[in-house]
């Protein structure tokens, strides 16, 4: 990149044919990277699991379509006794296109690879949760804490 602005005048973007953009939640939740963030403790976990569910399924959310495809959750503050809990609570039946998994490796220790793994073998694959972002970052690392959540989010689109 050199110093000077890469533009684009408004006639030729007119001209430009564009994909518009996948959408797992209908005009709510695009293909892409997404940062849920909040104060601890109230139902962000629990929200997840949900959209979760809805989304290995197909069902509707808030009256929004949704794009049925595979979900990996990491959920690495919680066993999976506790999971299994939260789960029956939010349906009777746990979905083949969800999969758990309560540990892995950290954001530059593996993590990146194990997850690019897990798409090429379920390249259905329509979101990933990682819940929650702090369990995966180690100290005093060099790699760019964005950097990786872009490679992370790239093969999703």
């Amino acid at each position: 990149m050199n110093n000077s602005l890469d533009t684009i005048t408004g006639q030729q973007l007119m001209e430009l044919e564009l994909n518009e953009p996948r959408f797992i939640i209908e005009n709510i939740l695009p293909s892409g990277l997404h940062i849920l963030a909040g104060s601890p403790k109230i139902g962000k976990s629990w929200l997840v699991l949900w959209l979760c569910q809805m989304i290995a399924t197909g069902e509707d959310v808030w009256g929004f379509k949704t794009t049925k495809g595979k979900v990996l959750y990491l959920c690495l503050e919680d066993k999976l006794p506790r999971i299994k809990s939260r789960l029956m609570s939010i349906t009777e039946n746990g979905s083949e296109a969800t999969a758990f998994a309560t540990e892995s490796l950290p954001l530059g220790g593996g993590l990146v690879q194990q997850i690019e793994n897990y798409i090429v073998c379920n390249p259905d694959t329509l979101l990933v949760v990682i819940d929650t972002l702090q369990q995966v970052r180690t100290l005093g690392s060099d790699i760019c804490l964005m950097q990786v959540i872009i490679r992370i989010s790239v093969p999703l689109k």
